[in-house]
């Protein structure tokens, strides 16, 4: 009963992220297509971490799935900031670009961030290791927990200079509504000036 709860958890979390990024991306974005991007490269992420953890001989406890579901949200965001960057990009182009014209904007737009949102993940991904320095009964407990969050990490900086990328290429079509244009964003600018402006 406590390994289903556990594996359970890991659904749910995956479920929870899936809704929330494609409320994200339809929200801020005005572009649900985009949010297939994120929502196809999420379980792949997790699918590397369960490759990794198969064939390194690590059981799926409630530690090792601890790891995963800690890593789900950070495994997420290079794709959102990588969705985000191509519809800015996408919108500087003219009205009428042609098909080249705006695979080239994404191009240049994956070429701006993916570096830094690789090392960001793997930045993320060493700040585990200490606990890996761990001995006896502690280091026996809390191992898997880094290594499955590790593999995850691992995984998610892999595919955001991979799969993403391709991802964005074909899921990214259509007319991209303009960030100024959208009446959320509209109202938070509308909100946020004054105050910036004051501090």
């Amino acid at each position: 009963k406590l390994i289903d709860r556990a594996v359970e958890n890991l659904s749910h979390k995956l479920i929870e992220e899936f809704i929330v990024v494609a409320l994200v991306c339809g929200i801020f974005l005005w572009h649900l297509r985009s949010s297939l991007v994120a929502i196809i490269s999420l379980p792949v992420g997790v699918l590397i971490a369960f490759i990794v953890m198969r064939y390194q001989g690590i059981n799926a406890n409630i530690m090792s799935l601890g790891g995963i579901a800690i890593a789900i949200g950070a495994m997420i965001d290079a794709a959102i900031v990588m969705i985000e960057n191509a519809h800015k990009h996408i919108e500087r182009l003219p009205e009428n670009h042609s098909h080249s014209e705006r695979v080239e904007a994404m191009i240049a737009a994956c070429k701006e961030v993916g570096p830094a949102l690789f090392f960001s993940l793997l930045i993320i991904t060493v700040s585990f290791l200490p606990v890996f320095t761990l001995e006896a009964q502690e280091g026996r407990l809390f191992s898997p927990l880094a290594y499955t969050k590790s593999f995850s990490m691992a995984g998610a900086a892999l595919l955001s200079v991979t799969l993403v990328p391709v991802l964005m290429m074909l899921f990214i079509r259509g007319k991209i509504m303009p960030e100024a244009k959208n009446p959320v964003n509209r109202f938070l600018i509308l909100g946020y000036r004054p105050i910036i402006a004051w501090v």
